[in-house]
């Protein structure tokens, strides 16, 4: 990671917490600053006399369970407040001008799930950040990951940011185009010139991979021809392929508060069982 990064770790009171605190920390340098966030998300807390206390008590557990983490002494804080988790939390990385929000997949107990919790969901739809979803138990640092790209200048930073901010991870470029069946074709009565129109259109599709090769200094683009559901077939190729991180980038559809992400992107984060790596471009 390069200086001075300020990350966002999200934690809750699940067992997900400790993982998710394991896996920022593994990726943290010694200039890397990781603030701690833990909301209180109960209605009636500022009520409460005793709320300095709770928030005081609070900090003092996240803290002892951080003595077994942070083997390394990196530099953390610990923020604890009330309110939204997802509002908090937003707040606190647009405060500080992160870099990375770090979040579990979900709040349960149960670590066989792998669907996206709402607080999480939510987190990565505002921020306008790129949100690193843990949704496995910490074992090592990220080696593989496969890069779903769109050959967009979105997708290349998304896999320029993940090259920056993983040390020695090794990124499997994967591309998705829409393949013709023959229903099609025979359907719509395709014939000799559409045939020379399809021709050149792989054509040109074909170049634009080599560039975007070039441009991020890879040796290869995997291309996947699927005429039924790309969601599915992208799914499936992730969970085969079994890697440590997905990496997503998207533009979404921005409305005056958030960043809704496109439906590939939405139904990758919330659905491939491998961490996720999703890039929002700044609003800036």
């Amino acid at each position: 990671m390069s200086k001075s990064k300020n990350v966002v770790v999200a934690i809750d009171t699940s067992i997900m917490a400790n993982e998710v605190l394991k896996r920022a920390f593994s990726l943290a340098s010694k200039d890397t600053t990781l603030h701690i966030v833990h909301c209180i998300d109960i209605p009636w807390i500022n009520k409460l006399k005793g709320k300095k206390e709770i928030v005081s008590q609070t900090k003092k557990k996240i803290k002892k369970s951080l003595k077994t983490i942070n083997k390394e002494n990196k530099t953390f804080k610990i923020i604890v407040k009330s309110g939204s988790v997802s509002t908090v939390v937003v707040n606190e990385a647009k405060k500080l001008d992160a870099k990375l929000i770090v979040i579990g997949a979900y709040s349960e107990e149960n670590l066989k799930s792998k669907i996206l919790g709402s607080n999480a969901h939510n987190i990565a739809q505002k921020s306008n950040l790129p949100v690193l979803i843990v949704k496995n138990m910490f074992v090592e640092k990220y080696e593989n990951a496969i890069a779903f790209t769109d050959l967009s200048k979105v997708s290349k930073k998304s896999i320029k940011f993940a090259q920056k901010f993983f040390d020695n991870l090794d990124i499997k470029l994967v591309h998705a185009s829409k393949k013709l069946s023959e229903f099609v074709l025979d359907y719509y009565q395709i014939n000799e010139e559409s045939n020379a129109l399809i021709k050149k259109a792989k054509e040109e599709k074909e170049e634009k991979i080599d560039k975007f090769k070039k441009e991020l200094c890879f040796s290869d683009i995997e291309v996947l021809e699927e005429a039924g559901s790309f969601n599915e077939a992208l799914l499936d190729y992730a969970n085969k392929e079994d890697k440590d991180l997905v990496i997503l980038g998207s533009t979404g559809v921005r409305t005056t508060s958030s960043m809704i992400f496109g439906s590939k992107s939405s139904f990758l984060m919330k659905s491939v069982s491998s961490d996720v790596l999703v890039y929002v471009p700044s609003k800036k």
